[in-house]
């Protein structure tokens, strides 16, 4: 544990400056303001330079991971960054009540009447966190809700690629995404924050896996690939999501990986200083060919993975830990 007055405490209070976050609950990117983007990504910061140095800022708080839908890199990540806050962590998942008929709502609840701070939720079903934080005490972090969202996955990315660049925002960046737009409720935040960091956003994918509300995002679509990615500044792949039914959107997968799989001849037709990225898990020779995974120089993946655990303790620090002591009002029923 940090001593009381150490300088790794000090410099981080004095990165805060007694500053919150707009919100109580981060169901969506919608949610974020730029100011909020700020205070965030300057505590990450702080707290990769610390890696995994333990202080006790939300000592005596709790976290209770409710993942309804299986996770490595996420449910790590939030848990290890609580722990190193001082909270105290458990979790619930898909062997708990809901299999007997429980309700969401009665099983959060009962979650919530345990005096817990923060629960992080994760459902195949869009909008459950968000009807949730309607009717709980505790703040709600959307882990992932269905095909909608996945609001901590975006920030770390964002954080990813600004440090990148040296740069507090992406104009004059194009971001190609290539993939299975469709199922993703990663591009579903990643969007709306690169419209906030003003980049020009590419999506290229088989024209079975672009919704149709994707030009209300103001993006540029692309059913040639290499058309997309040419001149970009930043590529990022997504999984084909055979859990969601994504394989009955496409020929067979190894047809996707012809067309539309990155590889090094795709990847060169970006700018020589463009970055891969990635949310994972990686289908490797599906998404992403091997090669490029995470060896190539060029590859950012696992500094993705890195940002998520500082990103996560920041929001973690600043929903737990309130200067202004609001309260969230919510109903329960």
């Amino acid at each position: 544990m940090d001593p009381e007055n150490s300088p790794k405490k000090q410099s981080l209070i004095e990165t805060r400056g007694c500053r919150d976050v707009s919100f109580l609950d981060l169901c969506s990117i919608d949610q974020v303001t730029k100011k909020d983007l700020v205070l965030i990504y300057d505590i990450a910061r702080k707290f990769r330079e610390y890696k995994t140095y333990k202080i006790n800022f939300n000592k005596g708080n709790s976290l209770v991971n409710a993942f309804f839908e299986s996770s490595t890199r996420t449910m790590a990540s939030f848990d290890l960054s609580a722990k190193q806050l001082s909270m105290d962590t458990t979790a619930v998942g898909s062997n708990c009540s809901i299999k007997k008929g429980e309700s969401y709502i009665d099983t959060i609840q009962t979650v919530d009447a345990m005096n817990v701070k923060v629960i992080i939720i994760r459902t195949k079903e869009s909008g459950v966190p968000e009807m949730l934080a309607r009717h709980t005490s505790a703040s709600i972090i959307n882990a992932g809700d269905g095909w909608h969202e996945h609001p901590t996955q975006a920030l770390l990315d964002g954080l990813t690629m600004l440090d990148y660049f040296n740069s507090t925002n992406l104009k004059g960046r194009t971001v190609t995404i290539v993939g299975d737009i469709m199922h993703s409720r990663v591009f579903g935040s990643l969007v709306r924050l690169l419209k906030k960091l003003d980049a020009t956003v590419r999506v290229a994918a088989p024209e079975t896996m672009i919704p149709k509300h994707a030009n209300k995002f103001g993006v540029n679509l692309y059913y040639n690939v290499e058309e997309a990615i040419r001149g970009a500044d930043i590529v990022y792949a997504l999984r084909v999501q055979k859990e969601r039914g994504a394989n009955g959107f496409i020929p067979s997968l190894r047809e996707y990986s012809k067309m539309f799989g990155i590889s090094r001849a795709r990847l060169d037709l970006a700018k020589k200083n463009a970055i891969l990225m990635h949310p994972g898990p990686i289908t490797r020779d599906i998404d992403v060919h091997s090669a490029l995974s995470v060896v190539d120089k060029q590859s950012h993946i696992l500094q993705q993975v890195e940002n998520g655990a500082s990103v996560r303790k920041a929001l973690l620090w600043l929903i737990g830990n309130r200067y202004d002591g609001k309260v969230k009002s919510y109903k329960k029923i």
